[in-house]
């Protein structure tokens, strides 16, 4: 067991910059290595917050693997470089905290789960919403039984803009990319395994239909003991950043509404204003990023396990699968159970 946990941190983009201030703020964690592409960059940040860290390209990382004062990797780097990465650093010894995807395929995220436990070192897949304070205070209710059975789930995820078309080409899809966090939720709130899935998809930008992606979803999933999620999903709302929870149960229901900027709401003769949404995933789930990584730090010294597991990331693949194939053929699916 580590006092301190040594990270080196893979990509620095807007979640590498959100883990770093993090991992900064923890008296549990220091970042000992910085590898982006943009090496300038990374050096500067590390030379303006006087940092003792080296930098290197992700070209040059024997370095790093060979320290023996790095405990774990944080990957926040594109999706295409997670595999080659996750499985160095468990072969170096390193634990691995990762950005979702672990991988874009359920063979090789399986198999790197595998060596993880091969080489008896936690590999963490940040679904980060399981970490917000709100969601798991639903969740809480939810298993307690507090309201009654649960019938039914609706959430609501909404992004301000779209991102690049660079960025679309390459991410996936709609469905892997962004509905893969509401999937996740829904799986961990029903409490049952999935029986069948819809998904009805539009493509309203027509560059984002010429990346045979789509920018609004809506998925319907039936689960084994009768919940009901409802899933909408959707890559613009130019009033910020929507993200609302809602459970329907036996005795009432309960939600979670959307974070806002303020709390000034001014109230005049013809109308009540009031501050407008968080308009980005950064400004809405910080508690959940801080939250993710003081969990990622407790199970390296030994505190917890792992609450996110290898089973809980398949049984999402699967269920993004079974999307995908639900708009391909324009029906409903059955979920398959199978790796």
């Amino acid at each position: 067991m580590v006092s301190k946990v040594n990270f080196a941190l893979f990509g620095f983009g807007n979640m590498g910059l959100a883990h770093m201030k993090n991992i900064l703020t923890s008296p549990r964690a220091t970042v000992k290595w910085v590898v982006r592409n943009k090496i300038e960059e990374a050096k500067k940040f590390v030379q303006d917050y006087n940092l003792a860290a080296r930098c290197t390209t992700p070209d040059s990382l024997e370095g790093l693997y060979n320290d023996p004062e790095v405990n774990a990797v944080l990957i926040c780097s594109p999706t295409s470089t997670h595999e080659p990465l996750i499985r160095d650093s468990l072969l170096a010894g390193k634990a691995v905290f990762c950005e979702k995807p672990i991988t874009d395929a359920i063979d090789s995220t399986a198999a790197c789960y595998d060596l993880a436990e091969k080489q008896k070192k936690p590999l963490f897949n940040a679904m980060h919403r399981r970490f917000e304070p709100n969601f798991r205070g639903v969740r809480e209710k939810i298993m307690k039984k507090e309201l009654g059975n649960l019938r039914l789930i609706k959430l609501t995820s909404r992004d301000l803009a779209p991102p690049p078309i660079s960025y679309i080409k390459t991410s996936g899809g709609i469905i892997y990319d962004s509905t893969i966090h509401d999937l996740d939720m829904s799986l961990w709130l029903a409490g049952s395994e999935p029986e069948s899935v819809y998904v009805s998809a539009s493509a309203f930008d027509p560059s984002i239909a010429g990346c045979d992606d789509y920018d609004q979803v809506l998925v319907t999933i039936k689960f084994k003991n009768g919940v009901v999620s409802s899933v909408e999903n959707g890559r613009v709302a130019p009033y910020g950043y929507d993200q609302r929870l809602e459970v329907l149960c036996d005795k009432g229901m309960i939600s979670v509404d959307n974070q806002t900027t303020g709390l000034i709401t001014e109230h005049l003769a013809g109308v009540t204003s009031a501050p407008r949404i968080a308009d980005h995933f950064t400004s809405r789930y910080p508690q959940a990023y801080a939250a993710e990584l003081e969990h990622f730090l407790d199970v390296l010294q030994g505190k917890v396990e792992l609450q996110v597991k290898k089973e809980d990331t398949l049984n999402a693949m699967r269920l993004v699968r079974a999307c995908q194939k639900s708009i391909a053929s324009k029906g409903p699916v059955t979920i398959e159970t199978e790796v």
